[in-house]
């Protein structure tokens, strides 16, 4: 196992880099030897506090120079860090606060309150700690408050639980650690810097927040739900981007400054090869990697490369080959291997498996169950896989009711277990469903008690007051029965698709322009019919459907972007963002 955690690593990269510039967050930048100083001014001033291993410090920060500088600076402490998104529903945080018995949080404002751990900013934390004259050298085991080894926790990130409780999966040094080995040596595009995009409670994010500051490249705070500010930061396209399948549609559609010049790394969800290939249009020179990889197998543990000049499959990518010291098992139900071209389910071995879900040693020992092949632990994954006869995984879907949307892994069970907790619901099922345009979504079902009568947008905003918003139904149906196979079980295929919402009634358009705007609108959302001042995201838009509206437009002679569409939002306000006769003269909608 890697001997060194990654605080080790950091510092030799800073001795050899101390001047280029580690992390760019708007306006503001920081050089190698500045964010060291400032990680290291926090974690001592954490030490202090008698913050050290195996303790959990909370960290709610939006993506920003200080997000980088909190999470050194616990780690550097020799504490682990809970991450938790700016926008978690209250009662979630709470859950995970209680789960984890967090202390402390690092926060974007500071909050007052007896309830809860203590809150403080990142800048509070560095300030408290100069005006003390702290020490600003890098911690060792002589200032930590016990010595920081490689098996000691890095991090616990919860993911969505089967039973309607979220579980925390705890990271150790040593498997981030070898990850990012590999990632050093398997991407080298990330010394010319990454694109830090996506929630830092999702662990795809690992890659891009690391991986640059272990080889001087630097980490380049953006988003990927608008165009970049024309500041002229946004010309120095990164090396390195990583993503989920649903971004790309979004990274097609906005400029190529948040594209990749080296390679894009694709994870989360299945890839499909034509969704690839649009991307690669535009972008040509770049490498497209497909790694697999459960939070509970540390971020990525198998890849597949696809060359600048390689043909891409059609259908679904496969996974490819596991990274060095790491065994992938292709199983039957009695755990005895398959061969090649038969489907099994996909264990996980060796250097990379997490240390289990906190506190949970129930659910640790059910899915890291021991390894007969090679000794120690192997994961039991859910997913079906088979062995091509090249050697090459396929990934080919679940064996349970997780689903992966956007990247999010999801259990379904969570969302039902939610939905039926409700007042007036007597039961309650949730699947996934794909739209017209290919996009998945959850579709929400439920049976009243008698006498009851729920409504489906009170429902759906009771969830988003206990979910994230990734896991809250698009749509909830009211049925008088749930409807069963010839055995008693829930019959997903006859289960009614979601009936299309209508809007209020509204304006209708009297230009061709808003006309135009109108029908546009109501293609890219999938209902019938759009009014005037119909908003966007009410309809049912979200950043993928607005980046497709965005280049459905342009062929249709407009010039507006993204950034117009999340701004304006409704067909009157973007049809006046253009002349009428910069309109293709056909009218026709592609």
């Amino acid at each position: 196992m890697a001997e060194s955690p990654l605080p080790d690593l950091f510092r030799r990269q800073v001795a050899r880099t101390p001047h280029a510039t580690a992390v760019r967050s708007g306006g503001r930048e920081l050089d190698y030897a500045e964010l060291n100083r400032r990680a290291n001014l926090l974690a001592h001033h954490l030490i202090a506090r008698g913050f050290g291993p195996e303790r959990l410090i909370g960290v709610r920060l939006a993506r920003s120079a200080d997000l980088v500088v909190a999470l050194l600076g616990i780690l550097k402490a020799g504490a682990a860090y809970v991450p938790i998104d700016s926008d978690c529903p209250a009662e979630r945080v709470a859950f995970i606060v209680e789960d984890t018995g967090l202390e402390l949080m690092l926060v974007q404002d500071a909050e007052s309150g007896a309830d809860g751990p203590r809150t403080t900013t990142v800048a509070e934390a560095i300030a408290a700690a100069e005006a003390a004259g702290g020490p600003d050298h890098d911690p060792t085991d002589a200032d930590r408050v016990a010595p920081l080894t490689a098996e000691n926790l890095a991090y616990v990130i919860y993911t969505s639980g089967s039973t309607g409780r979220p579980k925390g999966v705890a990271v150790q040094h040593d498997t981030l650690v070898r990850y990012l080995e590999f990632a050093r040596a398997e991407y080298p595009s990330l010394a010319d810097g990454a694109l830090l995009h996506s929630p830092v409670a999702f662990d795809l994010t690992v890659t891009a927040l690391y991986g640059p500051l272990l080889l001087g490249g630097c980490v380049r705070v953006a988003s990927l739900d608008r165009e970049p500010a024309d500041d002229g930061a946004a010309d120095d396209r990164p090396g390195f981007v990583k993503a989920t399948p649903s971004h790309l549609p979004l990274l097609t559609a906005l400029p190529s400054t948040l594209s990749p010049t080296g390679e894009l790394v694709v994870g989360g969800e299945m890839l499909i090869g034509d969704v690839v290939d649009r991307w690669r249009r535009t972008h040509p020179g770049a490498a497209v990697i497909n790694e697999y990889g459960p939070t509970e197998a540390t971020v990525g543990c198998c890849t597949f490369r696809i060359g600048p000049d390689d043909e891409i499959e059609p259908g679904a990518t496969p996974i490819g080959l596991p990274t060095p010291g790491t065994d992938l098992y292709v199983l039957d139900e009695r755990l005895r291997p398959v061969g090649p071209g038969t489907v099994g389910e996909l264990y996980i071995a060796g250097c990379q498996v997490a240390r289990g879900y906190l506190g949970r040693p129930g659910l640790t020992s059910e899915r890291f169950v021991a390894d007969p092949f090679g000794g120690g632990r192997m994961y039991r994954t859910g997913d079906t896989v088979r062995v091509r006869p090249d050697g090459i995984l396929e990934y080919l879907g679940r064996t349970d009711d997780q689903v992966k949307i956007r990247g999010y892994r999801i259990e379904l069970g969570e969302v039902t277990s939610v939905l039926a907790a409700r007042p007036g619901v007597r039961q309650a099922a949730v699947i996934a469903r794909q739209d017209r345009s290919g996009d998945r979504y959850l579709a929400g079902y439920v049976v009243p008690v008698e006498g009851a009568a729920p409504d489906p947008a009170a429902l759906r905003e009771a969830l988003s007051r206990v979910l994230p918003a990734y896991m809250v139904p698009s749509a909830v149906v009211v049925l008088d029965e749930l409807p069963l196979t010839s055995n008693g079980k829930l019959d997903k295929d006859a289960l009614p698709e979601p009936p299309v919402r209508d809007a209020p009634t509204g304006a209708a358009p009297k230009t061709a322009a808003e006309a135009l705007m109108c029908s546009l609108f109501a293609e890219v959302l999938d209902v019938p019919a759009v009014h005037l001042d119909d908003d966007f995201f009410a309809r049912g838009g979200d950043s993928l459907r607005a980046a497709r509206l965005a280049t459905k437009a342009r062929k249709a002679g407009w010039t507006f972007g993204l950034r117009d569409v999340l701004e304006l939002r409704t067909p009157r306000a973007l049809a006046e963002v253009a002349p009428e006769d910069a309109l293709l003269t056909d009218g026709a909608v592609s």
